[in-house]
């Protein structure tokens, strides 16, 4: 060959198949490599062992490895969040603290911790189940075990007659979404980016279904204040259950069949100005390494899912019926603890995904972790278990203090301002968590003298 290399001087591939080695040119050798996922053989390569393995996709995209099956899979898992992986040695504790009667304290304690890393765990094998099933399918899954744990603490509370706990678990776990840890999500993601943008529309839609939410507990709420024994709050409540259940699934069907486009990230800009970067710069290559894979198979995931949901509803059964004892010990209200302390355990680790993907730039998945969980928490959960009482033979209403509906209203009012302009930033970040320390300093330095709600009808 004369007059230097040509441009199309033949290359040789091996089939990752069978091994087999075809000739191909040099020009197909990135398409090749790209569909078959194969290695380019270049000649010579036998005697000085450069050819490399290399998983390519379509682009040029390196593969991402298959989920391990096994127990290979879960240790995977655990892996990827070292804090709560360690919270899992709270486990025995927890059960060991019930059964040999430790102080009460400690068992609230103990099984609090237990149930922190379980709660993870549960989202993380929901997500890995849901992977492999679809959008719809998997969308799903994710909605029906997203708030499982808080479904169990409220099972739990209702069984043993802890009424005001469970309501006031259910508030504080829509207040600590959408004031906590959306606010939380700003703060961290405005340190690293002056601004960023997510989709309206989308956030519109959350914002008018918690609105409505709201609404059906201020009305019971308000009306039972203004009239008392008026209406039979009771089968209104349960009613109006049954119509936020009805609710709910067309929410899921506009977000994942009719609707779900407005749910998707903006196309964002680079911003050439912010001289504060992390790792991501809206790049398509930040995008796809953002882009999560399964630790576990789906049969894994099931087993670990269906494991951790028993042993969570034992934990919560053991948490519950320690609250009466704990809160004599920390001199603290039944309210501090429903507010407060239980959406913790459902929370955290949410809370943590939030802000990490926030100081990604993802602030549209962050919204997503934060404002719908809260929506699943008002019309599905909330419901659920006005309904769940009923079945149990307990009387469960929507008739909250008016301080809660009142408090639950403005906290969505504020978010839905704040979530209007399609934009994020650290100062709304700080406003919504300042709104939320607020309100647990309220519910801490409240006494035990204080009237509460239900007391009345108790």
């Amino acid at each position: 060959m004369s007059g230097g290399t040509s441009r199309s001087a033949r290359v040789k591939y091996v089939s990752p198949r069978d091994g087999s080695v075809e000739d191909s040119s040099e020009e197909d050798q990135d398409s090749a490599c790209s569909v078959f996922g194969g290695r380019a053989y270049h000649p010579g390569a036998e005697d000085d062992d450069s050819a490399e393995d290399v998983d390519l996709l379509p682009g040029g995209r390196s593969k991402k490895p298959a989920p391990s099956p096994g127990v290979k899979g879960l240790l995977d898992a655990l892996s990827e969040n070292y804090p709560l992986a360690c919270c899992l040695v709270f486990i025995p504790f927890g059960f060991i603290s019930h059964f040999y009667q430790w102080d009460v304290w400690l068992v609230f304690t103990m099984n609090f911790m237990a149930i922190l890393p379980m709660a993870w765990l549960i989202g993380k094998s929901t997500e890995d189940l849901a992977t492999p099933c679809g959008d719809v399918l998997g969308g799903l899954l994710n909605a029906t075990f997203g708030n499982v744990v808080e479904m169990l603490l409220c099972i739990a509370g209702i069984r043993q007659k802890q009424i005001i706990v469970v309501q006031c678990t259910l508030v504080g776990s829509i207040l600590s979404n959408l004031l906590l840890v959306l606010g939380t999500a700003f703060l961290w993601g405005g340190y690293w980016y002056n601004t960023q943008t997510f989709n309206k529309a989308g956030a519109a839609c959350q914002s008018s279904l918690m609105l409505l939410a709201v609404l059906t507990i201020v009305l019971p709420t308000v009306y039972s204040a203004l009239v008392p024994g008026g209406i039979a709050i009771l089968e209104v409540s349960r009613g109006i259950s049954v119509l936020m259940f009805l609710m709910y699934f067309q929410y899921l069907y506009f977000q994942l069949v009719t609707h779900s486009h407005i749910f998707e990230p903006v196309k964002e800009v680079k911003d050439e100005n912010n001289p504060k970067r992390m790792k991501s710069d809206g790049s398509k290559e930040d995008e796809e390494d953002d882009e999560e894979t399964p630790s576990m198979t789906a049969c894994t995931a099931a087993v670990v899912l269906g494991t951790l949901t028993i042993m969570t509803s034992m934990c919560a059964e053991y948490l519950i019926g320690s609250i009466e004892g704990t809160i004599k010990s920390w001199n603290v209200t039944p309210e501090f603890i429903g507010v407060i302390i239980l959406p913790i355990i459902g929370n955290a680790a949410e809370h943590y995904s939030a802000i990490v993907v926030a100081g990604r730039k993802k602030m549209d998945l962050a919204l997503n972790i934060a404002c719908g969980s809260a929506c699943q928490m008002a019309i599905l959960v909330t419901p659920f278990t006005v309904l769940t009482g009923w079945a149990v033979g307990t009387d469960v209403t929507l008739d909250f203090h008016p301080f809660q509906a009142s408090v639950l209203l403005l906290s969505v009012i504020v978010v839905a301002n704040v979530l209007s302009d399609g934009a994020a930033y650290w100062l709304e970040g700080s406003m919504l968590f300042a709104a939320y320390i607020a309100i647990a300093m309220i519910y801490f330095f409240d006494r035990e003298d204080a009237t509460y709600f239900g007391e009345e009808d108790l």
